[in-house]
C-alpha cells in the first residue's frame, strides 16, 4: 500500500515546477486617433484577474505616467468586479496624482506626474477595470510613435494596439513573436491594429538581457530612420554647448599647457570629479537635449546629457571637437526592431579625435573605459543630420583582472594572506565604485571574505578611488583561522581565496535558481579575463602529501584553467577564466553551466598535508 503511494505521488509530481499565475492580464487595448499634426488622442484600457494573495499585492492599482507640459490625462472609469457578481466602483478618493516616484538621489528633474487609482475590497478571484485616457496636442519632438511589448512574467490573453490616422502620414510598423497585424486604408484613413493572444508568462530567469531583445511585440513610428533622432535632437540642443566666457576661463584652467588627449583627459576627469551625477531617465515625449552648459556648471549636477554637454563645451574651448551620442545603456543584444525613441536611454560623448567613446555619466570610469554593457552598441550621433555608429565591441582584454595572493599557514591552523591587485580600466571602474561607497575598507574586505570557505577578517589598501588621473592602488590584507580539518591522519584545508573584489566562482550568478526545466532567455555575461596567482606556505617540516588535480575546462563559451604545484613548503596555484562571449544563447547555457560549475568544484578540492611525527 505504502508502495502504491508513493508510486502515485511520484507520477502526480510534474517533471519540472509550473509558472504560477498569480494574476493575469485579461485585456489590453491602446487605440489612438492620429491627426495630420502627429497629435493624437489616446485611449488605453486593461482588464485584470488577480488570482492570489502574491497577485493582489502586487496589482491592487493601475498608474499613468505622463508630462503635464506635453499632455493631459484623465481618469475615464474604473472598478472592481467581484467573484459573486458585485461590482465596486472606484471612489474618487482612491485617485490621486503625484510627481512621479524616482530614485532618491534625483535632483530638480522630475517633470512627470503619475495617475493612480488604488483598487477597493479586492481579494482572490477580483476582476479590475480601469480606461486612462491621454491627450497630445503640441507637435511631438520625434514624431508619432506606439509600441506594445508584453510583460514577461504576467499571462496575456489579449493585447491589442490600435492606430486610426489619416492616409497621408507616413507611419511605419513592425511586429514579431506571435502578433497578427492588419493595415488597411478607408475613405482616407488608415487603420493598423495590432493584436496577439494567449501569451503565458514566465518566471524571470538570473541574468536574463532586456526583455526587448525576444519578447514578442510590435512598434510604429513616424520617423523616417535612425538618423532622424540624431537630427531633431541636435536642433532641439543647438546653443546648449555654446562656450560662455566662464566655460573658457574654466576649460584654460584646467588643461593649462595640455593639448590634444592630455587636455581632454583633464577635462574629462575634472567634470567626473566636480559634477555630480544625477539620475534621469530619458523620454521622448520631452525630447533628449540638455540644459545648457553654463547651467550645468552652475548647479554642479546634471544628468548624463548635461555632463556630456558640459564636458562637450569645455573641449569646444580647447579646440577639440566632439558630438553628444544617444544610446542604450543595458543588456539590450540584438538591433532594435524599429527605429523609434524609445531604444535609447542615455546620452555619451564622442571624440573623433581620438575615436574614444566617453560615458560621462560613469563616475568611476576613466578616460580609457568604456562599460560592457555599452560595447558594441548601435548609437546615434546628434548632428544635423544625425547619423548612425556602433560603439567598439567588448573583449576579454578590455575587462582583465590580475589578482596575486601570498599566504602563510602556522601550525596553529591560521592563514596570513596579503594580495596585489591589477586591472584594466573598465574592470577597474566596478572596484572603484565598491571603494568608494564602502562605510570602510574594513567593512568590504569582511564582506569579501565573508563569501569564501576560510573566512576571517581584513582590511584593503587602497589609492584614491575618486582620482580618474592615476591607475587605481590596491591590496589587501588578512587573516584566516582555524582552516585545518582532520580526514584521518591526515590534515587538510582548501586553497585560500583571500580577500579581493572579484572571485574565481563569480559566474555562479547565473546558474538556474529554480528547476524550471531548459533555459528560455539568453543571459548577459560579459567578456572577461580574470586571473588569480595563490601562493600558499605551510610550516617548516610539514609534508605536502596531496594537491588537487589540474583542470581545463573548454568551449565555445571561454576557458576555466587551474594548475597546482608544489616547491619545498610552498604550494603554487593559478587559476584563469576567459569568457569570450558577451550574451549566452539559451542552447548554450548547458556549456555556461559547465563553465560556471568548473571554478565552483576546484575551490572545493583539498590540499592534504602531513605533520612531524
Amino acid at each position: 500500500m505504502l508502495r502504491a503511494l508513493v508510486l502515485l505521488c511520484l507520477l502526480a509530481t510534474p517533471a519540472w515546477a509550473q509558472h504560477v499565475v498569480h494574476a493575469r492580464l485579461d485585456r489590453s487595448l491602446s487605440s489612438y486617433k492620429v491627426d495630420a499634426a502627429l497629435g493624437y488622442v489616446l485611449t488605453a484600457t486593461q482588464d485584470w484577474t488577480l488570482l492570489t494573495q502574491r497577485g493582489l499585492g502586487l496589482r491592487d492599482r493601475a498608474s499613468f505616467q505622463f508630462y503635464p507640459s506635453k499632455q493631459a490625462v484623465e481618469l475615464v472609469e474604473a472598478w472592481v468586479d467581484q467573484p459573486d457578481g458585485t461590482r465596486v466602483p472606484v471612489p474618487a478618493s482612491s485617485v490621486f496624482t503625484r510627481i512621479s516616484p524616482m530614485p532618491a538621489n534625483v535632483t530638480g528633474f522630475v517633470t512627470s506626474r503619475t495617475m493612480t487609482v488604488l483598487f477597493p475590497q479586492l481579494r482572490p478571484g477580483s476582476r479590475t477595470h480601469v480606461v486612462w485616457k491621454m491627450t497630445r496636442a503640441a507637435l511631438p519632438p520625434f514624431g508619432f510613435n506606439a509600441a506594445s511589448v508584453l510583460d514577461y512574467e504576467w499571462d496575456t490573453a489579449l493585447s491589442e494596439t490600435r492606430i486610426d490616422l489619416p492616409a497621408t502620414v507616413a507611419v511605419t510598423w513592425r511586429a514579431r513573436g506571435g502578433f497578427v497585424v492588419s493595415d488597411v486604408t478607408e475613405a482616407g484613413r488608415r487603420y493598423i491594429v495590432a493584436r496577439i493572444t494567449d501569451r503565458q508568462g514566465q518566471d524571470i530567469e538570473p541574468g536574463m538581457v532586456n526583455i526587448g531583445d525576444f519578447q514578442p511585440q510590435f512598434q510604429a513610428t513616424s520617423l523616417p530612420d535612425f538618423e532622424a533622432i540624431g537630427t531633431a535632437t541636435a536642433q532641439a540642443a543647438k546653443g546648449t554647448g555654446t562656450v560662455q566666457p566662464a566655460l573658457q576661463s574654466l576649460a584654460d584652467r584646467i588643461a593649462g599647457e595640455l593639448l590634444g588627449e592630455g587636455a581632454a583627459r583633464a577635462i574629462h576627469d575634472w567634470v567626473k570629479t566636480n559634477i555630480r551625477p544625477t539620475v534621469l531617465a530619458l523620454n521622448p515625449v520631452e525630447g533628449f537635449a540638455p540644459r545648457p552648459a553654463q547651467a550645468v556648471l552652475q548647479t554642479g549636477y546634471g544628468d548624463g546629457r548635461d555632463m556630456a554637454a558640459l564636458t562637450q563645451a569645455l573641449l569646444a574651448a580647447r579646440g577639440i571637437p566632439s558630438e553628444l551620442v544617444l544610446i542604450e545603456e543595458g543588456t539590450r543584444s540584438t538591433p532594435p526592431l524599429l527605429w523609434a525613441p524609445f531604444v535609447f536611454n542615455q546620452v555619451i560623448l564622442y571624440l573623433p579625435d581620438f575615436d574614444r567613446y566617453l560615458n560621462m555619466f560613469s563616475r568611476f570610469s576613466r578616460f580609457d573605459a568604456l562599460q560592457p554593457n555599452m560595447r558594441d552598441k548601435l548609437v546615434v550621433h546628434v548632428n544635423d543630420p544625425g547619423r548612425q555608429g556602433r560603439t567598439p565591441p567588448n573583449t576579454p582584454e578590455q575587462s582583465c583582472y590580475h589578482a596575486r595572493l601570498r599566504t602563510s599557514l602556522d601550525r596553529a591552523g591560521t592563514i596570513t594572506g596579503h594580495a596585489d591587485f591589477d586591472m584594466s580600466p573598465t574592470a577597474e571602474a566596478f572596484v572603484r565604485a565598491q571603494i568608494a561607497e564602502a562605510s570602510s575598507l574594513e567593512q568590504l574586505a569582511g564582506q569579501s571574505i565573508a563569501t569564501t570557505p576560510e573566512g576571517g577578517s581584513g582590511t584593503y589598501v587602497a589609492s584614491n578611488p575618486r582620482d580618474l588621473s592615476q591607475p587605481l592602488r590596491l591590496a589587501a590584507d588578512w587573516t584566516s583561522p582555524r582552516v585545518l580539518n582532520r580526514l584521518g591522519g591526515a590534515l587538510t584545508l582548501q586553497v585560500p581565496q583571500g580577500v579581493g573584489p572579484l572571485v574565481v566562482t563569480g559566474l555562479r550568478d547565473l546558474l538556474r535558481q529554480t528547476a524550471s526545466g531548459p533555459r528560455r532567455t539568453p543571459a548577459w555575461v560579459g567578456a572577461r579575463d580574470y586571473r588569480w596567482d595563490v601562493s600558499l606556505t605551510v610550516p617548516d617540516g610539514w609534508r605536502i602529501t596531496r594537491l588537487p588535480q589540474d583542470v581545463r575546462v573548454e568551449n565555445v563559451i571561454g576557458r576555466y584553467e587551474a594548475q597546482y604545484r608544489a616547491e619545498g613548503q610552498t604550494i603554487l596555484v593559478r587559476r584563469q577564466l576567459i569568457v569570450v562571449l558577451n550574451v549566452v544563447a539559451p542552447d548554450q547555457f548547458s556549456d555556461l553551466e559547465a563553465l560556471a560549475y568548473a571554478p565552483i568544484e576546484d575551490t572545493r578540492g583539498l590540499v592534504f598535508l602531513e605533520q612531524p611525527k
